[in-house]
């Protein structure tokens, strides 16, 4: 089985080995020594048996979770994709810069990120064979972002992956902190864990913003997202430090736009219902924004129609807390006729925003056991175990 393993890694790192300094750099950046790495290869032939651990991590490096995976995994059909064609496909934008204005490519890949992270063997697949290409990590992984699987384990390896080779800053806190949801939302977040989590993410955030002159809304809400978590772990129902408020309720952050302030305020609001800190999620949301001005910024801004969504949802969970039904029920009519809504949300993430608007209704609606039914089912269905005790 170790020549398999060989076969396979040298078919993907052929480049890599081909050299003295190559073969001793990719060793050093999975983590094993040069002459194990001369070993595996078959350069070094003194008698001495390789380890398990060095097989895992070798492994590891090729989309497996260690070496047993790797033998589970021979002999049964890994991938349903073309990769031969995704080879060409993102082959072309490699070392290119992004770009959102070309549609049909924008489409084809929306097409392609569906079927290689919705299946753990095209994940795993890719991961392998795009480890070297920047580009097609972050049109996959970091433009649709999937909540159908930050539960799930093999997809937060794949972004722990990628976290380790981006050279944008603001992906990696984007994805570090994605990842961090994931842990604490399917309830296998410790204490612990999460200080130590928190530890890396704060030094990525710092990098971020020194590169960063504009601020990014997204994994800006997502690492004050994590700080909630943690200080609901570390410390249950004490209250919030000044310090942390200062950043819910965005004290700092200057000149931002009406968008950034939107999206941050979505998503830190959000948090804050689900730990059930319904006063700070009010104070996070601010003055109320006219319903006229949200109807302008959507016809504006339609690719953030799921944000509004969830913005209303937040809202009105607020607005119940504070003993104010009558508006989170004439929100929650509103958001009944959206929620089927064709093309608002991403290939998988409907699930995440449906789960949110059930919490509002069970919490409207107490008696309509439907709600609670098709509540506990989603949150069973995608591992978000934690949901079940809101």
């Amino acid at each position: 089985m170790i020549n398999e393993l060989r076969r396979e890694f040298e078919k993907i790192y052929f480049s890599n080995v081909a050299t003295t300094k190559g073969l001793e750099d990719l060793g050093k950046n999975i983590g094993i020594s040069k002459n194990s790495m001369r070993r595996f290869l078959g350069k070094l032939n003194d008698g001495t048996t390789l380890r398990p651990s060095t097989l895992s991590l070798i492994s590891k490096r090729l989309g497996y979770k260690d070496y047993n995976d790797f033998c589970d995994s021979q002999g049964r059909e890994k991938y349903t994709l073309d990769f031969n064609l995704l080879d060409i496909y993102y082959g072309m934008i490699k070392g290119q810069p992004p770009t959102v204005s070309e549609n049909r490519f924008q489409k084809a890949n929306y097409y392609f990120a569906e079927k290689i992270i919705s299946d753990p063997d095209n994940l795993k697949e890719f991961m392998k064979r795009f480890m070297d290409n920047e580009e097609a990590l972050e049109y996959v992984l970091a433009w649709h972002p999937s909540y159908g699987n930050i539960a799930q384990r093999n997809y937060q390896d794949a972004l722990a992956a990628f976290v380790k080779i981006t050279t944008k800053a603001h992906i990696k806190v984007s994805m570090q902190a994605f990842i961090y949801f994931g842990k604490f939302i399917s309830e296998n977040l410790s204490v612990e864990e999460s200080a130590m989590l928190l530890a890396q993410l704060e030094k990525a955030v710092r990098k971020m913003r020194l590169q960063n002159q504009t601020f990014h809304a997204f994994p800006e809400a997502r690492y004050t997202v994590a700080r909630c978590i943690h200080h609901k772990l570390q410390n249950g129902t004490r209250e919030i430090p000044s310090e942390l408020l200062r950043e819910i309720t965005m004290q700092h952050a200057d000149k931002t736009t009406f968008t950034d302030r939107f999206i941050y305020r979505t998503f830190v609001s959000n948090i804050l219902n689900v730990l059930n800190d319904c006063e700070t999620a009010d104070l996070c949301l601010g003055d109320r924004i006219p319903d006229r001005q949200i109807q302008v910024f959507e016809t504006k801004n339609p690719a953030h129609k799921a944000n509004i969504f969830l913005y209303r949802v937040n809202l009105a969970i607020t607005l119940h807390h504070l003993d104010r039904k009558d508006e989170a029920m004439k929100i929650f009519d509103v958001l009944t006729d959206h929620l089927n809504v064709s093309g608002m949300f991403s290939f998988d993430s409907k699930v995440y925003f449906e789960l949110n608007y059930l919490h509002l209704a069970k919490i409207l609606y107490p008696e309509r056991q439907h709600f609670q039914q098709r509540f506990t089912m989603l949150a069973d269905y995608m591992n978000f175990q934690y949901f079940k005790k809101i």
